[in-house]
């Protein structure tokens, strides 16, 4: 992306020790050390590699030096994560911007206020039996989920909306050509897929891989590796908020988006560093698992945790074609008031 498209030019790390932070833009309250505060997080689904900024957050003691701590709760799915932050049960979810983006078109009271992908990172897996030729392109792969149960984690979740927009994208109907069927979250979708339920699956790894291996199938599509490129360069995973939490817990807030915009530099700068910190995450996984799903996931993280405009208005047209519904209008579902910040 061009350099005069981000909301902040990439800087040298924020120095921590002590010192404040330029206040929030519009007039908000500065953002200084929230030593003993608690950001309660929500995640849509567990051990999943989509949260590596958050893993590095933790793993290299950047929320540690904000102060913080974290409470987290795993959620069913981005719908559920979205209902959570609405309801005010959870400060923070980790979840896509389409998620967030669908839900404001709704009238949802929520936004997304830092970036920690703008390239969609999910893979998709199905039965042996079932899959398409390894040189398949990406339409023709698609195509192999015709007339079979396909897992999402929940309706209008990200994974859901992928779903779609690549069924229409190969010229299939999802509401009838295949059978989309939310399990729940990562453990749900990997037991659906192994005892049958399903015959494919879209999810992030570590699962999708655990899920081929108990259910006699493989990952036929890894839509970070940039095959899918209309779902590269666009605003995809965030940490958001209901507008109620921003306006009680700005600063704290602040300090959230200024230790994953830290997250993001480390991953995005010393990749090799950053996948050794959270390497222990993952037992599961092999080294070579590891490696094969770790590369996209840098290729996905972006320099900066600060709000992409090109990259937001490119995930509402994402959104757009998915609902069916011209004119999805992305500032509704951002809130930029750390962008600058965040350098």
């Amino acid at each position: 992306m061009k350099k005069n498209t981000r909301i902040a030019a990439i800087v040298a790390a924020l120095t921590l020790t002590g010192s404040t932070v330029a206040g929030c833009a519009g007039g908000g309250p500065t953002i200084t050390n929230c030593s003993g505060q608690t950001v309660k997080l929500g995640q849509s689904t567990a051990s999943n590699l989509q949260y590596a900024a958050l893993y590095v957050a933790e793993d290299k003691g950047y929320l540690d030096d904000e102060g913080l701590r974290i409470e987290t709760l795993e959620m069913g799915g981005g719908s559920e994560a979205i209902q959570a932050l609405a309801g005010g049960s959870v400060d923070v979810a980790l979840t896509t911007f389409a998620a967030i983006l669908s839900a404001a078109e709704r009238g949802a009271p929520v936004v997304a206020f830092a970036a920690t992908s703008n390239r969609n990172t999910a893979d998709i897996g199905i039965k042996n039996r079932y899959a398409p030729a390894a040189d398949a392109d990406l339409d023709t792969a698609v195509r192999a989920l015709r007339g079979h149960k396909v897992a999402v984690t929940s309706a209008g979740s990200g994974a859901d909306q992928t779903l779609r927009y690549l069924l229409r994208h190969a010229g299939m109907n999802p509401d009838s050509d295949v059978d989309i069927v939310a399990v729940g979250g990562a453990a749900e979708t990997v037991a659906a897929f192994a005892n049958g339920s399903v015959d494919a699956y879209i999810i992030g790894p570590p699962s999708s891989l655990v899920a081929a291996e108990r259910g006699d199938g493989q990952v036929m599509l890894r839509l970070a590796s940039g095959i899918a490129p209309d779902l590269d360069n666009l605003l995809y995973a965030v940490a958001a908020t209901s507008n109620a939490t921003m306006s009680r817990k700005e600063a704290v807030l602040g300090c959230f988006a200024r230790a994953l915009n830290k997250a993001d530099a480390l991953i995005h700068d010393q990749p090799q560093q950053a996948g050794a910190l959270v390497r222990h995450r993952f037992p599961e996984m092999t080294d070579a698992q590891f490696a094969l799903s770790w590369d996209p996931i840098v290729k996905a993280t972006p320099a900066t945790a600060a709000i992409n405009l090109d990259e937001a208005a490119k995930a509402a047209q994402f959104v757009s074609t998915v609902l069916d519904k011209p004119g999805v209008d992305a500032t509704r579902a951002y809130d930029l008031r750390f962008s600058e910040d965040l350098q």
